[in-house]
């Protein structure tokens, strides 16, 4: 959206307001961006006639000074209601293309407006319909966006110049199964079953595969990789029986860098599991567990087999899963499932299961800080205990257990 300064130059100046803004650099996990707030104090006071404009203080990145210009009440192009918004870049000649992102938060999570544009000074972008001022006050069943009566936006920027990337991803991706440049080699010969041997014979040389691959990429990524080159020398083979070929190649095409679709991952999901766990490709592992439990329906019919399958592969997600299905149809599982075969150790997931289910359900408050680190991380989901364990650089495979036990031990 465009909102041009040159033209009525006289009446725009008579409608702007400028008013004094609390901005802030914070840190963004993108390291390509400068994401800062900007704070408007008394936002139902500012000028909300349509047209009315408020322009922020400025704030400084990539050589420019740049200034927010915020119609409360909408300008000559908004609907009825709606605020507008945009970005002025106001100082420096020199064209900058731009990505940018301006939002607020809610409770838990911040509504954001994505935007691409050349900014060389002359002309503004944002939205003429960025939100509804209703929404942003508020009322007494929804409390808006305001903060004590102060409205505060987040305003990330970032260069979107042609920055080229490191090539050191794909030099090593043509390392894969380069034969000339190979110093260890895997012959994959799935088994399968036959009541003749000649015909079991037959399958086997039918499925054999051989894939070359370097003991020094493969030593530095997994010490079972690492300790399966140690058993040969030189370019003999190494028998592999216990995976299929092709699942075998998506594992090293993992360990190179690669990507796995997400059709592969449809039709190997268990066997990717099974193979990255025992070859200790973790985050493949990982990306497969988080794969199935999205796409695999949890019913009364396959609850134990998933329960056991998960326990037997320290799949935390899936157990987390499919504790979260017991727990919600309790009665129809009480009834109709057979627990004989579960492992003891379950119990105490699905207490973390009840014991967080009736927290989210609770909208009481006891009047109590959670201060307790074991209480806090016992009742996290997985998902935030492995988000946790990889900003530390921590190993983010094993059971809900393993997960807090690291994290105590490096909090």
């Amino acid at each position: 959206m465009d909102d041009n300064n040159n033209n009525d130059a006289a009446a725009v100046e008579d409608d702007r307001t400028f008013v004094e803004t609390n901005i802030e650099r914070i840190k963004s996990e993108n390291p390509k961006e400068r994401l800062f707030s900007i704070t408007f104090d008394d936002f139902e006071e500012l000028p909300s006639a349509k047209g009315q404009r408020v322009v922020s203080s400025t704030l400084s990145c990539f050589g420019s000074q740049w200034q927010i210009k915020l119609y409360p009440g909408g300008d000559k192009e908004s609907l009825t209601g709606m605020v507008a918004l945009f970005l002025k870049k106001c100082s420096g000649d020199r064209e900058l293309a731009i990505k940018y992102s301006i939002g607020f938060n809610g409770d838990e999570e911040r509504m954001i407006r994505l935007g691409k544009s050349i900014f060389d000074g002359s002309v503004s972008w944002g939205w003429a319909n960025f939100y509804s001022r209703s929404e942003i006050i508020g009322d007494d069943e929804e409390g808006g966006f305001l903060v004590n009566g102060a409205l505060t936006l987040y305003v990330g920027i970032q260069l979107d110049e042609f920055i080229p990337k490191n090539p050191a991803s794909s030099i090593m991706l043509k390392l894969f199964n380069d034969e000339n440049s190979a110093d260890v080699v895997f012959e994959i010969c799935e088994q399968q079953k036959s009541d003749s041997e000649s015909d079991r014979k037959r399958a086997k040389t039918s499925t054999e595969k051989l894939y070359h691959a370097h003991r020094f990429i493969l030593q530095h990524y997994s010490a079972e990789l690492s300790a399966i080159c140690a058993t040969s020398d030189g370019m003999t083979p190494i028998i592999i029986t216990d995976v299929k070929p092709e699942v075998f190649r998506h594992l090293l095409y993992y360990v190179y860098g690669g990507e796995i679709s997400d059709e592969d991952f449809a039709v190997h999901e268990k066997d990717f599991i099974n193979a990255a766990d025992k070859y200790g490709v973790t985050n493949l592992k990982l990306e497969a567990e988080v794969w199935y439990v999205n796409n695999t329906e949890i019913t009364i019919d396959n609850v134990i087999d998933n329960l056991l399958y998960a326990d037997a592969m320290n799949c935390a997600l899936l157990k987390e899963s499919v504790m979260d299905f017991i727990v919600e149809n309790k009665e129809e599982v009480t009834q109709r499932v057979s627990f004989q075969d579960v492992p003891g150790d379950v119990c105490k997931d699905l207490l973390v299961a009840v014991s967080r289910h009736y927290d989210e359900d609770s909208s009481g408050d006891d009047g109590e800080e959670e201060t307790d680190i074991e209480k806090t991380f016992s009742k996290m989901r997985i998902r935030d205990l492995r988000q946790k364990l990889d900003k530390k650089g921590l190993d983010i495979d094993g059971s809900r257990e393993a997960l807090i036990a690291n994290l105590k031990e490096h909090s």
